[in-house]
């Protein structure tokens, strides 16, 4: 007599609950995780940050000390003409290497390679000091950067006068970057104009850099 085993049939799989429409292509939220960022400065390479401590200057100090030298130089900027000692003087060095720099160039960029270099140089130094994850330093810097772009604004002003006192000018404003520049392209009766814009840019750049002050405080305190 041939004897059969029963068999049980497999449990059936539970139905898959239909998503919702709207929930198609999104991440799942179950785990409740928050999603990576995918912006353009989350895709930007920066050196990993090294795990440490919480401290009085991490998490308090470094952003009262960094949004005091933005005031500090905004100050000194705007309320002594843009002549700032020390400073000022090491700005004039940047811009006389800049046209060094730029001595390969016509000689309307060569003429313009001043001013670019000494408000490009702390903000090249900024983007690498913001890949070091050093965001006190960024900060000063671009307080540097926008001390830079005033005392340019100032040199444009003169463009028309021509009462400042340059280095290796002869007195008749030959050695004058910004009457050349917009002598050249035709803009000398738009100089107040130009002067202003790069003055403004100058005033957005300190509120960004005491923003970023502000924002590493909140961060650093909710963290």
């Amino acid at each position: 007599m041939e004897t059969t085993e029963s068999q049980t049939p497999p449990a059936a799989a539970p139905a898959a609950v239909p998503q919702p429409l709207e929930q198609i292509g999104r991440p799942a939220a179950s785990t409740g995780a928050r999603a990576p960022r995918t912006g353009f400065f989350a895709r930007l390479p920066r050196r990993q940050p090294a795990a440490a401590q919480p401290t009085l200057w991490s998490m308090t100090l470094q952003w009262a000390v960094a949004a005091a030298i933005v005031v500090a130089l905004a100050w000194a900027t705007f309320a002594t003409h843009g002549w700032i000692p020390i400073l000022s003087p090491f700005d004039l060095v940047v811009h006389e290497i800049g046209h060094v720099l730029f001595v390969w160039a016509p000689t309307l960029l060569m003429q313009m390679g001043g001013s670019i270099n000494q408000v490009a140089l702390p903000l090249i130094i900024a983007a690498f000091f913001w890949w070091r994850r050093d965001d006190f330093a960024v900060i000063v810097l671009l307080a540097w950067a926008a001390e830079s772009l005033n005392n340019v604004s100032i040199y444009v002003a003169d463009a028309q006068d021509m009462v400042l006192s340059l280095v290796g000018d002869d007195g008749s404003g030959a050695g004058h970057d910004w009457h050349n520049i917009l002598g050249t392209l035709g803009w000398l009766e738009s100089t107040d104009a130009i002067a202003n814009v790069v003055r403004t840019a100058s005033v957005c750049l300190f509120i960004v850099a005491l923003g970023l002050a502000a924002l590493g405080f909140y961060r650093a305190r909710r963290a």
